[in-house]
Formats: structure tokens, sequence, C-alpha cells
């Protein structure tokens, strides 16, 4: 980086130090090199001493990381639980595969069991455990026992949604729930 003094003249070997509010979501290194950690907001401040002048100049810009900046993978590792008299249940995972092209992947695990006498049951990404109005229908539910996963569009951000919603839809009954957290 190259900084100039008020008239325009490059300031040779300046001395400029760097910080960041909250190194777990920003991590920012000597030379001003920022790195995004974590999902959330940071304020990055560069302080610069010159020794031409006798001045002291700060500055403070906020940045907010979002899954485009993160360097690393986000999962949400949790349980389906059955919500209803069905048996429903097994672990899951939420997860970026960045050597995927950046897809997200809903996948469930060996330990996952849902009844099959449950007609049209249906899973769901939602904000609302006890409504499926505004969520995102990732499809009929056709694996009833063991590991499977759903991949799911790139429109959807691994924190859009607060709940994975299993539904039986004739019905309109909720049937389990997984919190994303």
């Amino acid at each position: 980086m190259n900084y100039f003094n008020y008239v325009g003249k490059e300031i040779e070997n300046p001395n400029v130090s760097w910080s960041s509010s909250d190194p777990t979501v920003l991590a920012i290194t000597e030379d001003g090199l920022a790195t995004g950690i974590e999902h959330g907001t940071a304020t990055v401040t560069a302080t610069l001493i010159t020794t031409e002048e006798n001045l002291t100049i700060t500055n403070t810009d906020e940045v907010k990381v979002s899954m485009a900046t993160l360097t690393r993978s986000i999962e949400f590792i949790e349980t389906i639980v059955s919500t209803s008299n069905y048996e429903l249940g097994g672990s899951y995972v939420l997860k970026v595969h960045e050597d995927e092209n950046d897809i997200l992947r809903l996948s469930l695990g060996d330990d996952y069991v849902a009844s099959t006498s449950l007609p049209g049951l249906y899973v769901y990404l939602g904000n609302n455990p006890n409504s499926v109005a505004d969520a995102f229908e990732i499809g009929a539910v056709t694996v009833f026992q063991g590991a499977h996963f759903y991949n799911l569009p790139s429109t959807i951000s691994i924190y859009d949604y607060s709940y994975i919603l299993y539904w039986c839809k004739p019905f309109d009954v909720k049937v389990g729930e997984g919190q994303i957290q």
C-alpha cells in the first residue's frame, strides 16, 4: 500500500497499525489483509503515524462478513425430532460444500427414519416452526430410512432459514422439525 501526505507526497516507511474489533468474525494482518472468519460484523481500524508531520490519523470502517467472504466451511449439525405420534428422527448436517461449487446440501444421517404411514410427507426450510407459509419446499420425502441428501438451489443461503420442517401436506400438519443453529 502507498500512503500520501496532505500535499500528495508519498510517505516513506509508514507506520500503520491495523486492528479488528472482533477477530473471531474478521481477522486482520499487520499489513491490513482482512480474512472473514465467521458470519457477523466487525469494525476495522487503521492508524497511521507520520514522523514527517507529527500526525496520527485513524480511520474506522464497519465490515459485514457474509457467506461470500467466509474462508472456511460453515455447517450446522443437529437432530430432526418428531412433533407428532408418527416415527421421525435422526441427525442432519446442513453445509456449504466449497469443493463442489458452494453447493448447500442437507444431509440426513444413517440414523434417519420416517414413518411410511403418512400420506404426502414433505420437507421444508422455514423460519416459523408452526407454519410452512413463506417456507421453501425442498420436496416430497422419498427416502424413509438411512442416509440421503438434498442439494439446495444456489438462491438459498445457509443463513436464510431457522428450521427444517417435516409436514404432512394433504392434512397440513407438522410432523417433525430440526432447528438450524
